[in-house]
């Protein structure tokens, strides 16, 4: 199926054709379908990236919309489910009824009312679906209550028809054309996250002194502050002191990640971080580890957005 998903990623490219028919069981052609439409897209391995640090790629931050790369991993890895990462503009709300996502979201649409948008429904059939909203502005939270995770530009979804791993059904669109509305007054109020407030130091002094940025970032923010806003969740410690730990929500290793003079180390190939290493230990300031999720490891981006934060918090 190697040469036909080439050729049609090449006509797709230069004609802007669009593939009417395709085996049902190769998502290939779904793949450049989304790549087509947009989607910045990459392969996975039931819903973890198959391109993640430990084959040689970064995981959602190599998603794309070139049709002949998109070809390309299909050809390598056929099968392969189909992650598409959140864009640009928009957060997604991952409802998960194993952690009390339903009973969170009806005692909330209950409370405020209901509203119509883009939404994908998990192949686990048990009521767990992705709410596509517009971004409401300003920091957004990791999560707003039991079971409700929220995803921006630095993760991923799964898209449909990829198959769930354990059911072996399809995800599915309510439909796939539905337009991905601004969240209602309520929703974007839970959204979006308090203002970062400098912290005052206290009788030990920070390390911050001159006009680094990255010093200053690092100085002022905690690690929730930086990995929480991603879906992080603190699993020991008191999240900044040496030994504390942190779990990515798409892990799957045993060792989460943890805090180590100051630095975060990931032992786990799932996340966008480089993996560490006995041999060649590999850990992040928090200003480092704000310009991965944030700005797409863009230290320059990365500055000068920690520098309007810094302008407003004076």
């Amino acid at each position: 199926m190697s040469v036909e998903l080439r050729a049609a990623a090449l006509v797709m490219r230069e004609f802007g054709a669009v593939i009417e028919t395709w085996p049902a069981d190769d998502l290939g052609a779904d793949a450049l379908r989304y790549g087509q439409a947009g989607y910045e897209v990459f392969p996975l391995r039931g819903k973890v990236p198959a391109i993640a640090k430990r084959d040689g790629g970064n995981g959602v931050l190599d998603a794309t919309t070139d049709l002949l790369q998109i070809a390309a991993w299909w050809t390598k890895y056929p099968g392969a489910n189909i992650g598409g990462r959140v864009p640009s503009g928009v957060v997604v709300v991952d409802i998960d009824p194993r952690s009390g996502g339903l009973d969170t979201w009806g005692a909330l649409i209950a409370e405020n009312g209901d509203f119509t948008t883009r939404t994908a429904w998990s192949g686990r059939n048990d009521g767990g679906r992705h709410i596509y909203v517009g971004h409401p502005g300003g920091r957004v939270r990791g999560s707003i209550g039991a079971g409700l995770d929220v995803k921006t530009h630095s993760g991923y979804t799964v898209l449909p028809p990829s198959i769930h791993p354990s059911s072996r059904k399809p995800y599915r669109w309510d439909d796939p054309t539905a337009p991905i509305v601004l969240p209602p007054a309520w929703l974007a109020d839970l959204l979006r996250a308090p203002p970062v407030v400098p912290k005052v130091p206290t009788s030990q002094p920070t390390a911050y002194a001159g006009d680094s940025i990255a010093d200053w970032y690092t100085a002022t923010h905690t690690w929730a502050d930086t990995l929480g806003a991603h879906g992080w969740t603190l699993v020991a410690g008191d999240g900044d002191s040496d030994g504390s730990k942190w779990r990515h929500p798409t892990s799957t290793s045993s060792e989460p990640a943890s805090i180590k003079n100051g630095c975060l180390f990931v032992y786990s190939p799932n996340t966008v971080f480089d993996v560490t290493e006995a041999e060649s230990p590999h850990g992040y300031t928090r200003f480092r580890a704000y310009a991965v999720l944030d700005h797409g490891g863009d230290l320059s981006a990365a500055a000068r957005a920690a520098r309007e934060i810094q302008g407003a918090a004076a």
